[in-house]
C-alpha cells in the first residue's frame, strides 16, 4: 500500500448476518450485551492500520445493508424500531441502505454493486465486508480484479436455541476467496488485559438496556430485535 497518501477503507455491514450475530451476543452469550457501533468501526479501524501498517490518514466510509425495504414505502406507523435503528447508525456515522426487494429475510444484495462501484472508481483502498453468508461468494474475486483486497469478519458459533440447536458458520468459499479472514467470534472473546483487548472491549455496549417490550406490543417482532440493538437510555 502506498503511504504517501491517505488510506480509504470501505466498510459494508450484511444487515442480515449482523442481526443474527447481534442477537448470538445479546441473547446467548455469555456478556449478554449488544454490539456498539462506534466501537465497531473504531476496532476495524485499528485493525486495518494495524494489517497494512498504515501511517498516514485513514478515512472509512461505513455502509449498513438492510435485508427489509425502506418502512416509507409500506406502514411508516410501524416502524419506530427501525427508524430509531436508522438514527443510531447515522450518529455512529454508518448510511443506511434499505432493499430494493420486498422483505425476504435474505442478505441486500445490493451490497455487491455497490463495493464494486466504490472499487471502479477508486473510492476505497480496502474493502472491509461483515458477512457469513455465500451470495456474497463472488465479491472479493471482483473486488481484487479491481486492485481492491477484501477482508472479511464471519463468525462461527453455536447455541441452545429454545427447542433445538442453532449453528451459524461463514461460508466457506466467501472465506476462502476472501484477501484476509478475521474469525470474529475468537477475537471478541478476548479479555486479556492488553491494549488490543481494551479497544476489542469497545465493541460492546457498556450498559445493558431495559426495554419494556409490553409496552411495544403494538410493533411488530421483527423490529423489536432492531431496537433492542440500540444503546441503553441514559
Amino acid at each position: 500500500m502506498n503511504q504517501q497518501k491517505k488510506m480509504n477503507v470501505g466498510l459494508f455491514i450484511d444487515g442480515y448476518t449482523f442481526k443474527k450475530v447481534n442477537e448470538y451476543y445479546r441473547y446467548h452469550h455469555s456478556r449478554k450485551s449488544c454490539i456498539d457501533f462506534r466501537g465497531f468501526k473504531n476496532w476495524i479501524a485499528h485493525m486495518v492500520r494495524d494489517k497494512f501498517k498504515v501511517e498516514n490518514e485513514l478515512r472509512l466510509e461505513a455502509h449498513y445493508y438492510h435485508p427489509y425495504q425502506n418502512p416509507e414505502e409500506d406502514k411508516p406507523c410501524e416502524h419506530i424500531g427501525t427508524y430509531r435503528f436508522e438514527n443510531k447508525l447515522s450518529e455512529a456515522g454508518i448510511q443506511m441502505h434499505y432493499n430494493n426487494i420486498p422483505s425476504t429475510q435474505k442478505p441486500n444484495l445490493d451490497l455487491i454493486d455497490d463495493a464494486i462501484m466504490f472499487s471502479i472508481y477508486k473510492k476505497i483502498d480496502v474493502a472491509v465486508l461483515v458477512s457469513t453468508q455465500g451470495q456474497f461468494a463472488k465479491l472479493p474475486s471482483e473486488l481484487q480484479r479491481l486492485g481492491v483486497p477484501l477482508i472479511l469478519l464471519g463468525w462461527n458459533f453455536e447455541y441452545h436455541g429454545n427447542q433445538y440447536l442453532v449453528k451459524w458458520h461463514t461460508d466457506y468459499v466467501l472465506k476462502e476467496k476472501s484477501f484476509h479472514y478475521i474469525p470474529m467470534e475468537k477475537v471478541m472473546d478476548k479479555k486479556n488485559s492488553t491494549e488490543d483487548s481494551a479497544i476489542v472491549s469497545q465493541i460492546f455496549q457498556r450498559n445493558k438496556m431495559n426495554l419494556d417490550f409490553r409496552a411495544l406490543s403494538s410493533v411488530p417482532s421483527v423490529f423489536l430485535t432492531e431496537m433492542s440493538m440500540l444503546p441503553e437510555l441514559q
